[in-house]
């Protein structure tokens, strides 16, 4: 009885279907395997988002090409617990961006500790402090900690704080390039006026291989390898040997450059003024407006986008169709074009409808066709070229900008704007940085999918009526070639 069912037509076909079965079984879990492992390890997944907010950047991916020293990047935290952490969007985003470095180069390579089940790991950079959902990046012997805020443009109000974009590319290769390359940048904060914080500057600048300190001018020197000071709107005036401690570190080297920065909240400052009046460049009272509403953000007169005035240092800005903007600033003059050794160059201005309002008008003060003068000066440089103690030409830089708080959190932190980008290609530069690296940040916007009405009842027809039908059609027919056999 059982030799006659083995021989039966009936089992050799049942064997048959369940050995095909088991072997296309093995096949998709072989295949899924492999599948993934190759995911993993080569970039082969499809970024379809309008923004590309998970594609890395043509710098970024040529950075990595070119790539010859291996980098450890240690995420602190296991990968789910990463990805589950909050904002869930923009860490998952961050995450995304950081696994397709290791797809891109073999010198990159990332891995997971959990600190709540490895709290030992954390005395090992006693340091670095290092925390949950913290990153750990260590190339050629040193180590950078990323902190997971570092990954994040956030914006602080009166409500709280919110992540507006995602700058996750941005710093990791910033952190990359500076471990691998070496490459610092000094810069001295001064401090002793009253001067205005400008946190979110600092801590884009960090990132991008900047080492900051902070400078009592009256009674410190400043250090020989600072290549960069900054005045940060300050509230009272310098001193004489503050401005001789100031020429001589413009005329003490080459790329060396002041950035002065100016608020509508500043008295007079005289002494500083007729400094800069030395090189070309007027501080002027009152306050710059717009009248074009094309260029105004958000319908305000005194925030608005400012245009180029020449595409030596915004030719990267100006391909990125991304323009500046500039909030409440102070207008600036140019006093001469050039005097001896030392040139003045506008590299930002407002529109031909721009104008100034002067100081002290009141509240309900509207302007009239007089005050429109049109094309405001909002950032000038002067710099200085002449032959140094080697003999070789020198250039050193006062750069002005009428307006500090074009430095504010939510200008430099948003991807539609260029005042992040545009000032790292400007001070880089100007500091003679072999490369700096603009990569804008990303904003995660939910779109809802674009269709027609006449595009719904086709896909309508397809999934509904057409997909079924053709089915149940060929279900009929090999249930009839089979009745016949």
């Amino acid at each position: 009885m059982m030799k006659g069912i083995l021989k039966s037509r009936l089992f050799r076909y049942g064997s048959l279907a369940t050995l095909i079965t088991v072997l296309a079984i093995f096949f998709v879990v072989i295949l899924n395997v492999a599948l993934t492992l190759l995911f993993k390890k080569f970039p082969l997944r499809l970024d379809l988002t309008r923004e590309q907010m998970f594609q890395l950047s043509q710098d970024t991916e040529d950075f990595l090409a070119r790539l010859d020293t291996d980098i450890e990047v240690t995420i602190l935290n296991t990968e789910e617990g990463f990805t589950s952490s909050g904002p869930v969007e923009y860490f998952v985003q961050a995450h995304e961006m950081i696994t397709r470095y290791a797809q891109h180069s073999p010198h990159v390579r990332i891995s997971y500790v959990d600190l709540i089940r490895n709290p030992d790991f954390a005395s090992r950079y006693p340091d670095l402090s290092p925390k949950v959902n913290d990153i750990l990046v260590t190339a050629g012997g040193k180590s950078r900690l990323v902190a997971s805020a570092d990954l994040f443009n956030i914006q602080t109000s009166y409500y709280g704080s919110q992540v507006i974009s995602s700058k996750a590319e941005q710093t990791m290769t910033s952190v990359m390039l500076t471990l691998t390359s070496g490459e610092k940048t000094f810069v001295s904060m001064i401090t002793n006026h009253g001067e205005e914080a400008i946190g979110a500057f600092t801590d884009l600048f960090t990132m991008n291989g900047y080492e900051f300190s902070n400078l009592n001018l009256l009674t410190q020197e400043i250090p020989p390898e600072v290549s960069l000071v900054i005045l940060a709107a300050p509230l009272r005036d310098v001193e004489e040997t503050e401005l001789q401690k100031l020429e001589a570190f413009l005329s003490g080297g080459d790329n060396r450059t002041l950035f002065y920065l100016t608020s509508a909240a500043q008295p007079a400052l005289p002494l500083l003024e007729s400094f800069l009046a030395e090189w070309g460049i007027g501080v002027e009272e009152g306050a710059a407006f717009e009248t074009d509403t094309s260029r105004l953000l958000n319908s305000m007169a005194y925030i608005s986008f400012a245009e180029y005035a020449e595409d030596a240092y915004s030719k990267s800005a100006a391909e990125k169709g991304l323009l500046p903007v500039i909030a409440q600033a102070k207008p600036l003059k140019v006093l001469f074009e050039q005097s001896r050794y030392r040139t003045v160059t506008l590299l930002l201005r407002l529109s031909p409808d721009s104008g100034v309002r002067p100081a002290g008008t009141d509240a309900d003060w509207q302007p009239s066709r007089a005050d429109i003068t049109g094309n405001v000066p909002v950032m000038l440089l002067s710099s200085s070229v002449r032959n140094g103690l080697s003999g070789a030409l020198e250039q050193t830089n006062v750069l002005v900008s009428g307006s500090i708080l074009s430095l504010n959190q939510s200008l430099l932190g948003s991807p539609n704007f260029a005042n992040s980008g545009y000032l790292l290609d400007l001070l880089g530069s100007l500091a003679g940085r072999e490369r700096s690296l603009w990569i804008q940040s990303k904003a995660i916007r939910y779109a809802q999918l674009g269709v027609t009405l006449g595009q719904i009842i086709i896909i309508a027809l397809v999934f509904m009526a057409l997909l079924p039908l053709g089915t149940l059609v060929s279900g009929i027919v090999v249930w009839l070639r089979r009745r016949h056999r």
